[in-house]
């Protein structure tokens, strides 16, 4: 059985979108952060899953700053997506009232999601980010210290931790800003050719993300070039911080889709490939990170 890896401890949100995809034809490795799970895909440990983006709150700056590393597109790539609905609770260790909470821990997304509900319940709490929110949850069972009061203390998580972890207990449920709070993940492999075992089908098929360095001699640069060169829709872009380059340079990520309805001989994967060949040719140094 192939291993996937996720950001754990066990009931998180990564977890359980993991689960509904791959149900029980993986073995999960739990790892303590995203660069965790990306930075450990081996042959050992084939599979992962990594947030990409929230509905609400945006997309996922730890991941984006991973897929800059040149081992992705290389080693790593992206084979498929999956959405999860997001529902956020309020925990805390029994007995603990909202009147007593003075900090709120959780993954820094899931503390964005939750503004409004933080602004009008508790004000005046302390917001800690944690690695995830299931550790969140997991953290209020810690014994008392100079630095902490889990009697003081709430986690914004999944219900689902209050029966991984005894002793917790739902102070509120469906706090996440608006009705509709979406998380959308990435499957990611090591190696491009391993089969992916899905137990649901994958959601959004011939997609694919193009890792997109300009020119690094110029602080402006037309993008156009890319779009004229590239010649396929692009149906989001993105981007980071250049580490390769000097001061106030990016590094792009350009997800593209295949038109409907438009009969070819050409494959998907070759139509990719084509179009990052051209724009290599137009000047520009460009990756494929994944095809699905």
């Amino acid at each position: 059985m192939p291993a996937l890896i996720f950001l754990g401890p066990p009931g998180t949100y990564s977890h359980q979108a993991a689960f509904d995809v791959f149900g029980d034809s993986v073995h999960y490795v739990a790892k303590q952060t995203i660069a965790g799970v990306v930075e450990s895909l081996s042959s050992e440990l084939p599979f992962g899953i990594i947030p990409q983006e929230n509905s609400t709150n945006g997309s996922v700056v730890e991941t984006y700053n991973l897929l800059r590393c040149e081992f992705v597109g290389r080693d790593s790539f992206v084979r498929g997506e999956t959405h999860l609905p997001i529902k956020h609770s309020l925990v805390v260790r029994k007995n603990v009232k909202i009147e007593d909470i003075e900090y709120v821990f959780s993954h820094e997304q899931a503390l964005g999601q939750c503004k409004a509900f933080l602004k009008e319940i508790l004000p005046r709490a302390s917001l800690v980010p944690t690695d995830s929110t299931a550790s969140a949850a997991r953290t209020l069972l810690g014994p008392p210290s100079d630095n902490f009061d889990p009697f003081k203390s709430a986690a914004i998580c999944s219900t689902v931790v209050t029966s991984l972890f005894p002793g917790l207990e739902v102070l509120h449920t469906g706090i996440q800003d608006g009705e509709s709070n979406m998380t959308r993940f990435y499957i990611v492999s090591y190696g491009v050719d391993v089969q992916v075992p899905w137990q649901t089908p994958p959601i959004h098929q011939k997609r694919a993300l193009i890792r997109l360095l300009p020119d690094t001699d110029s602080v402006s640069w037309d993008f156009s070039r890319a779009i004229k060169a590239l010649k396929i829709p692009i149906s989001r872009i993105d981007r980071r911080p250049s580490p390769y380059s000097s001061t106030f340079h990016d590094i792009y990520f350009l997800e593209v889709f295949a038109e409907g309805g438009k009969e070819s001989d050409v494959t998907w994967c070759d139509c990719v490939n084509q179009a990052v060949e051209r724009l290599r040719q137009a000047g520009l140094e460009s990756t494929v990170l994944g095809i699905w």
